[in-house]
């Protein structure tokens, strides 16, 4: 996910420091690097040696089904050789009756896309049919281009080949040289404490938490539902990021500056926590002693040093046990409303236009070269124009980037080329640079495969050195003309707007902290923290759209600011971790039926409700945990007013 555009009492996180982290060097990305880039060069030279069809695509293979961990890779392999075996079924079944009629070829094509697009929105395995769609629509678009149904039938089935051989390589570089997710989240967490330790002693940490969030709640996703063993003393579980995901959303709820004795105490925390991720230290350490008086300790500080503690314990000790599997909520085949919700048709209508645009567009201008387009349509088309105009942005940066290296390398290098060992030598070179981007975060990944495609599609023209410009410029047109296309009927055809997405989030939110304030589990917990990531991504997608959209879509209530409810979700899960049982019910049922309420106006675009005048919490003198859970849920209702008052 995207760090955030806004973040709480700091400035912004700058471009060049968002790049500076996305592309800095870090434990484990090295030998990523290194898997994807032998992979390429071997891949290039097995289609060379036996004279595979379309080795561009071959190579470019490598990168769509690499993984940071080895399972992830095992699935997508699996699901690709499934999806291309039935999209070659599909393709010869259909090319039975339409090869030789266009005018039944091109609504199937429409269908085919229709479908493909549709169920990516509503169906369990819509990964599968999207890819499956993919396929059948490119074979059908070379039918205009193959002399006889022989010739055809031949390309199409070559391509179960160019499918099998990159993905049965790759997978046996991960089964060789990979490693599990376990092993990919102690790398993730180890280096988020690391930075966080760093920013604490510098006091610049609020900044950066959307970021380290983002990073880890999807590999908080993956444990949940990957995880079969709980993690031993050293390891880390899908508890352990749960932990550390709540304690940076607690951090929300700090002041900007902290003082030098809880500086110290969590950095000698953390740094403990860090001793038993790298192995030096096993055993727990002691944890610092608390604040003496909680009058004058802050709540926030407390149940942060609390979730410092546990993590301390499970590093050092290991889960206790994994959560029980009939919990889990659930999985059904389809959404809800699949069949009630207007913007998944709307969604596969819009692409679908698009595909048979850009297909019309080649086809008159009798311009195949530019068959690009339609893979472009494919992989741009996202569910909000803020997400397609991001998508398109890293793609046509990516696509400049891989075909100027393509362009030199045609003139200044491939002519003193003289056998298919310099060439996989100069696959493995570009394929380092491409992937080192391509293992960045969902912000730049996708400019990493752009560079790598553009640059395959430039100089792995034949079974020759490429000495041809005119299919360089055309595939790079074709890219253009694809992104222009899409974004004109994206931005004109039921425009979604990801502050649209943002609102959604935002109102699950709101209603996630109701069951927070009331319950404190950490289910509850973390479902919020989920919605909370999700309104940080949007929220900086709804940055690109600019001013493509509509004026309504601009005089519509905006959901509450982003720092806002940042700071109010920060407050509640304080609230929640320093709950106790004796506490009075009726400052967290205030603020519980507030938020029910606020939910409701958020998700139908109306202003948020006011708060009743908060009520008037006598803290007595001393220590004690009721009194620092009254403080808490105080603090909670005061952000609750401030939510509440912010210009909508």
């Amino acid at each position: 996910m995207l760090p955030a555009a806004v973040s709480p009492a700091e400035t912004p996180l700058r471009f060049r420091d968002v790049l500076r982290a996305e592309l800095a060097p870090r434990e484990g990305r090295g030998a990523a690097v290194t898997r994807v880039a032998v992979a390429c060069a071997i891949t290039v030279a097995i289609a060379m040696t036996f004279q595979i069809p379309q080795p561009t695509y071959m190579a470019y293979i490598v990168f769509l089904i690499s993984h940071d961990d080895r399972n992830a890779t095992l699935t997508a392999a699996l699901g690709g050789l499934a999806a291309v075996t039935l999209a070659v079924l599909i393709t010869l079944l259909f090319a039975l009756v339409d090869f030789a009629e266009p005018g039944l070829r091109l609504p199937v094509m429409a269908a085919l896309t229709f479908c493909a697009m549709y169920t990516t929105r509503t169906f369990a395995l819509g990964p599968l049919t999207y890819l499956v769609g993919f396929v059948v629509v490119l074979l059908h678009s070379l039918i205009d281009d193959v002399p006889s149904p022989e010739a055809f039938t031949r390309a199409t089935l070559w391509v179960w080949v160019i499918i099998a051989v990159p993905v049965i390589l790759t997978v046996v570089m991960h089964i060789l040289f990979g490693h599990d997710l376990q092993l990919t989240a102690r790398r993730a967490l180890y280096r988020v404490l690391e930075r966080l330790t760093d920013t604490i002693a510098q006091g610049d940490f609020l900044r950066w938490v959307p970021q380290w969030r983002a990073e880890l709640v999807p590999i908080w996703e993956g444990l949940q539902h990957g995880q079969r063993a709980p993690a031993e003393s050293g390891e880390v579980g899908a508890e352990a990021v749960a932990v550390v995901l709540e304690m940076l959303t607690m951090f929300e709820a700090l002041p900007p500056a902290l003082s030098p004795g809880v500086q110290e105490r969590w950095i000698k925390q953390l740094q403990g926590c860090l001793k038993s991720l790298d192995g030096t230290q096993r055993a727990e350490l002691v944890p610092a002693s608390a604040t003496n008086g909680a009058a004058t300790a802050a709540a926030a500080e407390t149940a942060v040093s609390e979730r410092l503690t546990a993590l301390q314990r499970l590093i050092a000790h290991g889960e206790v046990g994994n959560k029980s599997r009939e919990q889990e909520p659930k999985r059904t085949l389809f959404v809800a409303d699949a069949l009630s919700n207007p913007t998944y048709w709307q969604f596969a209508l819009k692409t679908t236009i698009a595909v048979m645009a850009s297909y019309a567009i080649y086809t008159l201008l009798d311009w195949p070269g530019l068959r690009t387009a339609i893979v472009t349509c494919f992989f741009v088309a996202l569910t909000s124009l803020g997400e397609t105009v991001h998508k398109l942005l890293l793609r046509l940066s990516g696509a400049l980037i891989g075909g100027a290296l393509a362009g030199l390398s045609i003139v200044y290098v491939l002519p003193h080329f003289t056998d298919i060992g310099q060439l996989c030598a100069l696959i493995a070179v570009v394929s380092l640079g491409a992937a080192w981007v391509a293992t960045s975060s969902e912000l730049l990944a996708y400019a990493g495969l752009q560079i790598a495609f553009a640059f395959f599609l430039g100089v792995l023209q034949s079974y020759a050195p490429a000495n041809d410009l005119t299919v360089l410029r055309d595939r790079v047109v074709g890219i253009l003309l694809g992104n222009v296309v899409i974004t004109f009927v994206f931005s004109t055809l039921w425009p979604e707007s990801a502050t649209t997405a943002v609102r959604a989030a935002a109102a699950r939110l709101l209603q996630a902290l109701a069951t927070v304030v009331r319950q404190g589990t950490q289910a509850v917990q973390m479902q919020a923290v989920e919605e909370l990531a999700k309104a940080e991504h949007y929220q900086a997608l709804s940055a690109l759209e600019l001013r493509m959209l509509s004026s309504r879509e601009h005089r519509e209530v905006r959901p509450p600011p982003l720092s806002v409810l940042q700071r109010l979700t920060g407050a509640a899960l304080v609230a929640a971790e320093t709950g106790t049982a004796t506490l009075s019910d009726r400052l967290s049922s205030r603020c519980a039926a507030w938020f029910d309420a606020a939910a409701s106006c958020v998700a139908s675009g109306k202003l948020l409700p006011s708060l009743p005048t908060p009520a008037v919490v006598q803290l007595p003198p001393g220590s004690s945990p009721e009194q620092t859970a009254r403080q808490a849920l105080s603090r909670l209702e005061v952000e609750i007013g401030h939510v509440a008052a912010t210009p909508q």
